[in-house]
């Protein structure tokens, strides 16, 4: 996917959780990829002359992401201050924690030692600091040791990385001639991208190849998440756990993906890539394969154990996050954590390959309201009855409070009544948003297939054709579209979790993993290995079963993912189902009609496509028909239903009403759903 597909697209990265973001450039339990290490190769700018700075840059992926990040990130200023947040925040927490746990009386400031009736000052509470500094316990100082050179390690990252970030303001100057924030601001990435293309003509940034690509830059940026997402797709990744008493569960915290991309792709001397864009030799033959899978199992097994030894000052860390970032949120607005927000497992499956970070964030953040409404369809009237009794007697307790403090503030002072008036509010909220809207009329069907239009892969195992009503269906969905409160659970434990899995589940796989990256990778000139899957060959990654027509010959690449693709095979052993060249859920059609979509000027839609997208409008209106029945109505009611009408009910705040043409938007939701369509009848 290039970026015509997202021309109209923001140019900054969404938010995708809102309501429980928490503070801006918090060191947090997001992970990021420029988190994990610094550069195993050092951009190599020549200062030998002004004009040949930006000449032949000898790590052109690590320079690609910084200018994306550049951009998306708002630029040297804004950057920096978050960088430098974040040392503050990270000393924050520990000086605070250990003022916390170490130096407040809690006694005194409890009242429950002698006050003589006095009032207590904040200042009789605490504890003399130099007393208190003098008298910490054995565990308190070595966490706070461990700490110090944690904070030190971070400082150096954010040395290294504000050289990098001035480095990067100078490319944008003087080469790109965007020379201010708000200048920048106002661009797309699409138009950085192509300013960033037409260097390769003045500076040669590229060495091996005259001219750059699109795809070259995305194939760049995004080698190592389209591996990531690739083996997402194809099930390899044991995140599918059968707990007791719940069954089968989906766990990918930030954490373990974190442990994953350094094991697999940072890791050094025992990693599998030795650089940034070469795959190691030895893991492209089949003859050593047996020594690969023993190395590959003995770092997630080094990994499970350094998780083990850290794990005490991880979970700590974790809990203290926790705490510290959503406690005021969550006393201040509680049903937030009743909110959703889409998996991590999810934003990972349901990304395209190619696709940068904010790309991903637009659909999902256009997903997310239907996806909701979606969600709250399924009500317990179990759950409904409960809630409004508690609320009403909670609500009744809480009045009465409320009352007799206006009469005399005194009635404050008493005893925890101050922390029942808290409990009881936070206790009306959560039953107030566990009511439905009794004004509401919910239809599962069609706001599932709304949703569809954006997300637009669903996996075939749920079977969920005909089912968008059932309990069943909406459980799955929840996989990818979680509930806050479940993510923040998640996060906490994984500290716990992650090195179990390094340890006991991770080195079963690692024979499919070892093939995964030997069958897979491809040698492109110019760009290096990356991700077969990556380059929309349909011929060698498609599935006859989601194709738009199953008569017609396989759709053929152009460009310059063609030309590497016709130069590069891609073998396949003996292997398993899973590392079957197809990919799942028909990943690479829905892909392809996508990219198509964002490359094609408006057109009209084929009478297929405009009968699937007026059932669509429709489906409301014919729940209990017969499928032969309802693509018949839709057939007679074909020149009945506009589509402008159509478009709107798919993406209503981007169509063309003048033109009465839909946007690229609605384009790729109706190829979204055809294709869907079509898969379920054959």
């Amino acid at each position: 996917m290039t970026s015509s597909l997202f021309h109209h697209g923001g140019y900054q990265s969404l938010d995708g959780d809102t309501g429980l973001g928490g503070a801006a450039g918090m060191p947090s339990i997001d992970f990021h990829e420029e988190e994990i290490a610094f550069s195993s190769e050092e951009t190599s700018l020549d200062p030998r002359d002004q004009s040949h700075r930006f000449e032949h840059i000898q790590n052109l992926d690590d320079f690609f992401t910084r200018v994306y990040r550049y951009h998306q990130r708002g630029g040297f200023v804004c950057m920096a201050l978050e960088e430098l947040f974040q040392l503050f925040q990270l000393a924050f927490v520990v000086i605070f924690s250990t003022f916390l746990m170490e130096c407040v009386n809690y006694t005194v400031l409890f009242r429950n030692a002698m006050t003589n009736g006095t009032k207590t000052r904040l200042s009789e509470a605490v504890i003399n600091p130099q007393y208190c500094a003098a008298h910490l316990s054995g565990w308190v100082v070595f966490a706070v040791i461990v700490s110090i050179f944690v904070w030190l390690a971070k400082f150096a990252k954010v040395s290294y990385n504000l050289i990098k970030y001035w480095e990067t303001r100078g490319f944008y100057t003087q080469a790109l001639k965007i020379c201010d924030s708000s200048e920048l601001a106002s661009l797309t990435w699409a138009e950085v991208q192509s300013k960033l293309l037409a260097m390769q003509k003045e500076y040669h940034l590229c060495v091996h190849k005259s001219d750059l690509t699109e795809l070259d830059i995305y194939n760049r940026i995004l080698r190592f998440e389209n591996y990531t997402v690739a083996m997402v797709n194809k099930d390899l990744l044991p995140l599918k756990l059968q707990l007791p008493f719940i069954g089968e569960n989906v766990y990918f915290s930030r954490w373990l993906k974190y442990n994953i991309k350094l094991a697999l792709f940072y890791f050094p001397y025992w990693g599998l890539f030795e650089n940034r864009w070469h795959l190691k030799p030895e893991y492209k033959r089949l003859d050593n394969r047996s020594e690969l899978v023993e190395r590959l199992r003995k770092i997630f097994r080094i990994f499970g154990l350094l998780n083990i030894l850290l794990l005490p000052l991880i979970f700590l860390w974790q809990i203290l996050l926790l705490f510290f970032k959503y406690a005021e949120l969550v006393k201040r607005e509680p049903s937030l954590l009743g909110s959703r927000r889409w998996s991590e497992y999810g934003r990972v499956y349901l990304r395209h390959f190619n696709e940068l970070d904010h790309e991903l964030e637009a659909r999902l953040v256009r997903a997310y309201e239907p996806a909701a409404r979606y969600m709250n369809c399924f009500t317990s009237r179990v759950l409904t009855v409960l809630a409004k009794n508690v609320m009403f007697f909670a609500g009744a307790l809480l009045v009465v409070l409320i009352v007799l403090s206006v009469i005399d503030e005194d009635v404050l002072h008493v005893e925890h009544v101050l922390t029942g008036m808290t409990v009881l509010g936070i206790v009306v909220t959560i039953c107030r948003a566990s009511i439905p809207d009794e004004n509401q009329v919910w239809c599962p069907e069609l706001l599932l297939k709304k949703t569809l239009c954006h997300i637009h892969y669903l996996p075939d195992s749920w079977q969920w054709r005909g089912r968008e009503h059932k309990t069943v269906t909406r459980n799955n969905f929840s996989v990818l579209f979680q509930y806050k409160v479940t993510f923040l659970l998640e996060e906490m434990l994984s500290p716990i979790v992650t090195p179990l899995m390094l340890l006991f589940v991770f080195p079963d796989r690692c024979g499919q993993l070892i093939d995964f990256f030997r069958n897979f990778t491809i040698d492109i000139q110019g760009v290096g290995d990356v991700c077969s899957f990556a380059q929309l060959d349909v011929r060698a990654h498609g599935n006859p079963e989601w194709s738009a027509d199953a008569d017609a010959p396989m759709p053929t690449m152009s460009g310059s993912a063609a030309a590497a693709t016709s130069t590069s095979s891609v073998p396949h052993d003996d292997q398993p189902a899973e590392l079957a060249p197809k990919a799942a859920d028909g990943k690479t059609e829905l892909l392809e009609a996508a990219a198509s979509a964002g490359a094609a000027q408006p057109m009209s839609l084929q009478p297929q496509q405009q009968r699937l997208v007026g059932g669509v409008c429709r489906l409301d209106h014919h729940q209990g028909q017969s499928a032969q029945s309802l693509q018949h109505q839709q057939q007679q009611q074909q020149s009945m239903v506009g589509m402008t009408a159509s478009a709107a009910l798919l993406d209503p705040y981007s169509v063309a009403a003048n033109s009465g043409q839909q946007s690229l938007a609605a384009q790729m939701s109706v190829s979204t759903l055809y294709l869907h369509e079509l898969h379920h009848h054959r």
